[in-house]
């Protein structure tokens, strides 16, 4: 067994500091249990909401992974809801808080709430997991905000250097002139950022012969789901190995990360218990069938979530790890359940379509809008204003992706509507979304 970095940092939480035995899953899971029953207890005792949902339930009744499923779920309405109610602790002893943006949504938005000790446990588990792309003395990009404390920047920040790294905030990339410049200049070795913001620096690089020897060690795609494509072309571009991070605000930003095999995340299974259910029945799924992304805090201070219901749709993998972790891996999520849209008897999404449009070379962006007579209008964003992707472009990406089942049976059609100046969700920290238009 190599007995990774990432492995030791879960041994080393829930074993203890001078443990001389390797983790077994048994040990994780007797772990993860009794960190169930605590974090129900602390939860009933300290927050309004909890208290209202966990009434009738003796937290050290749970005596198994089965009682827990029948434990009632958490929603994303309830925080958007009652976000104030879920506090465990003095509003002054909140540190961050962070309201999610939702788009295309109007209403009360999300709010999550950490304390220091939060945020420090998020530190511990990006700079356990980072050392599989970085290490001593490299020189890391980050392209996300990070200004303000306790920001995903920040955090990835702190970790780099507890790793005695160099780390280089740069926010989210507003000209890719100017950040490949930087990244020449610096010799940097890493970089952090979204998935199309990076893909965008790939074909800029690739286009530009002032950058070609600009090379990397290695880039993580954080922060939205990443389609294959984007995976490929970024690592074609800066001749490196591409890792994925799994997260989300409300897990403190850090769920899961990949190994130097990239087959999936190693989720952070110290501070998380996670399971798949079938979103309709509700029901925990068994290993290796697909569902949605459940999870519950095991170690959070200002603000503990059980059974909170994500959306993401994925599955556990149950075979083993090429580098020998025992724990379990998550497969890659491959969209989210509330972005899918039926079109008469079948369904689209965004990350069909991404599969199939970031194919185009001249791309570097588009919006997707179906309308109510089944109409799939196309903007685009194209790279070179002197060689702009035209509706030949699309349809040739389309009709050779399983879209084109949808196309073929004329239940969708296609229209492109020419060129747009910026795509506001690809701009920031707000993920990619599949737009329906309705009646007004």
């Amino acid at each position: 067994m190599k007995n990774t970095v990432y492995e030791k940092w879960i041994e080393k939480c829930i074993l203890g500091e001078n443990t001389h035995k390797n983790i077994t899953l048994e040990d994780l899971r007797k772990y993860q249990l009794d960190s169930l029953r605590r974090v129900m207890d602390y939860a009933k005792k300290n927050s309004l909401f909890y208290k209202n949902l966990l009434k009738n339930i003796n937290p050290y009744e749970i005596n198994s992974f089965d009682d827990f499923s029948k434990i009632p779920f958490t929603l994303p309405e309830d925080l958007r809801n009652r976000s104030q109610d879920f506090l465990c602790v003095p509003q002054h002893m909140i540190s961050r808080i962070v309201t999610l943006k939702t788009s295309g949504t109007t209403g009360k938005q999300k709010r999550v709430f950490f304390t220091k000790n939060d945020l420090e446990k998020t530190i511990d588990f990006f700079y356990n997991g980072i050392q599989y792309l970085a290490s001593k003395g490299d020189c890391v990009l980050i392209l996300m905000p990070g200004q303000s404390y306790g920001s995903i920047g920040y955090l990835l920040k702190k970790a780099l250097e507890k790793l005695s790294c160099e780390a280089i905030v740069l926010g989210t990339v507003k000209n890719s002139f100017e950040v490949l410049e930087l990244m020449k200049n610096k010799k940097i070795d890493c970089i952090i950022g979204i998935p199309i913001q990076i893909l965008n620096l790939a074909k800029v690089k690739m286009n530009n012969k002032q950058y070609e020897n600009i090379s990397l060690k290695s880039i993580l795609l954080s922060a939205d789901y990443v389609p294959n494509t984007i995976k490929e072309a970024t690592g074609k571009a800066f001749n490196c190995k591409v890792f994925t991070h799994y997260g989300m605000t409300e897990m403190g930003f850090g769920g899961g990360v990949e190994c130097e095999d990239l087959s999936g995340y190693h989720m952070r299974e110290a501070d998380f218990y996670f399971e798949i259910i079938n979103p309709v029945s509700r029901e925990v799924m068994p290993l290796g069938d697909t569902g949605e992304v459940v999870f519950t805090t095991l170690a959070r201070e200002g603000m503990p979530l059980i059974r909170y219901r994500t959306g993401d749709y994925t599955k556990f993998i149950s075979e083993p790890c090429k580098c020998s972790d025992v724990l379990p891996r998550m497969d890659y999520v491959t969209g989210r359940i509330e972005d899918k849209i039926k079109v008469e008897d079948l369904t689209i999404s965004i990350e069909q379509l991404d599969e199939a449009m970031f194919r185009i070379e001249e791309l570097v962006d588009y919006k997707a809008v179906i309308t109510e007579n089944n109409t799939l209008e196309i903007y685009t964003k194209s790279l070179n204003q002197n060689k702009l992707v035209n509706k030949k472009d699309i349809e040739k990406a389309l009709y050779s992706s399983n879209i084109a089942g949808i196309l073929d049976k004329e239940k969708l059609y296609l229209k492109h509507c020419g060129e747009i100046e910026e795509v506001e969700i690809s701009s920031g920290m707000v993920k990619r979304k599949l737009i329906k238009k309705s009646s007004v």
